[in-house]
């Protein structure tokens, strides 16, 4: 009987006990509040509800604080700095330290007392194509093995993701989106993580584990999935855009350049893929990397492109093409297939010019070695004329040389 008085004399004791409610989110930090009289030594103690012992967390005294197993390197103070100020900051919080807090004196004296909660949970909100991660957080067994790991995620009543006896379940349209680290799950980090979101994962999720089936903690999460926000790329002229697609249902990607309305570029509808004329025989859809591509890209290229799914904005890419000087942008025309087909009137106009030029210049070099030719024999024709019908004296005669002509002059006559 005295045992049984003991035990409802403690009942009543912690039922009148006011503890003080703290809330917070795994991964965050948290403080813990106590004071007393300064130049005290005080310790921290936790229990956990489904264990009778507790544990202590951190010693505080005058030299350094000294963290109890399982909290070393988690745990700081300012009764140094702060005398009477024992207060405790425990950083980063685990699923584990969910529990209550006392702060005793070394005679036993509580001093203050916390439970800690984790908070509700809040909605998780996410661009579409985003990976979003769900919490949750159960109490696994310390002596559980990845075989005895019972996982099962649910969104609006449907299966998402199970993992039961080392095999994984997947609803429809998350086959391998939806994932639990077993690992973490070990340590009671049963998170859902749903790579490339889609418009459609959106809902109320629920999370359960252990057999019969438990609620995780949160036991729900509502994920909101949001308009993309434009993507900036820049690509040099001649290479290849690449737009991830960010679903396997029937998809569109339209094109809006300057001054030009809404084209459509790629139909991946029901039946086999449509591409636009703005396409002509560089685009693609590649159905296992799930990417729009448009090869040898060119200045027209520079646009908006927009990636929808059932009238719904699931990306939107605005593309840049740089690889020509300002001054040269126009100096190359490309249409569909990537072909060449006109170059710069100005371009043109300035070869064509240089080209006269150097044609003029050597037909008047080609003219002046052919008239100095003729004059050369003209020269010598007259001399010998001379000659015969009055011979020059010797002293004052002009004998001509007879060396042989330049090598210019015989190309000229050569031609």
């Amino acid at each position: 009987m005295r045992f049984a008085h003991f035990y409802l004399l403690v009942g009543l004791l912690l039922a009148v006990s006011p503890f003080e409610v703290k809330y917070v989110n795994i991964g965050q930090s948290i403080t813990l509040p106590c004071s007393g009289e300064p130049d005290r030594v005080v310790e921290w103690h936790f229990k956990q509800p489904v264990l009778p012992d507790w544990l202590l967390v951190a010693k505080l005294h005058t030299g350094p604080i000294s963290p109890g197993p399982g909290f070393q390197g988690r745990v700081e103070s300012v009764c140094e700095e702060q005398p009477g100020n024992y207060s405790l900051v425990l950083s980063p919080v685990m699923y584990d330290d969910l529990g209550i807090y006392e702060c005793r004196d070394k005679h036993g004296s509580i001093l203050s007392d916390v439970k800690l909660h984790i908070s509700d949970p809040v909605s998780v909100s996410i661009a579409v194509g985003m990976s979003a991660s769900l919490p949750c957080y159960g109490g696994i067994s310390k002596r559980a093995r990845a075989v005895d790991l019972d996982i099962l995620w649910k969104r609006d009543g449907k299966m998402v993701y199970q993992l039961y006896n080392n095999t994984i379940t997947y609803g429809p349209g998350f086959e391998s989106r939806a994932s639990v680290s077993p690992e973490q799950a070990l340590h009671g980090n049963l998170s859902l993580t749903i790579k490339q979101t889609r418009f459609s994962d959106q809902g109320h999720y629920q999370c359960f584990y252990s057999s019969p089936k438990e609620s995780g903690n949160p036991d729900s999460a509502r994920l909101h999935v949001t308009d993309p926000p434009p993507q900036i790329l820049t690509v040099k002229a001649g290479e290849e855009l690449s737009v991830l697609l960010r679903t396997t249902d029937p998809v569109r990607v339209t094109f809006t350049g300057p001054g030009l309305d809404e084209v459509l570029m790629v139909d991946a509808n029901e039946g086999p893929v449509t591409y636009g004329e703005q396409c002509g025989q560089r685009c693609e859809v590649l159905g296992q990397e799930n990417t729009f591509l448009l090869r040898r890209v060119t200045l027209e290229d520079a646009g908006v492109y927009t990636v929808t799914d059932s009238e719904t904005v699931i990306s939107i890419v605005c593309l840049h093409v740089s690889g020509l000087p300002p001054s040269e942008e126009g100096t190359v025309e490309r249409h569909s297939g990537g072909q060449v087909t006109k170059f710069s009137t100005v371009a043109l106009v300035i070869t064509g010019m240089v080209a006269v030029v150097m044609l003029m210049v050597i037909a008047l070099f080609h003219q002046s070695l052919c008239n100095q030719d003729k004059n050369i024999k003209s020269y010598q024709a007259a001399r010998e004329a001379d000659r015969e019908t009055q011979p020059i004296p010797e002293a004052t005669a002009f004998p001509v040389s007879e060396t042989e002509p330049s090598e210019a002059f015989v190309k000229c006559e050569s031609s």
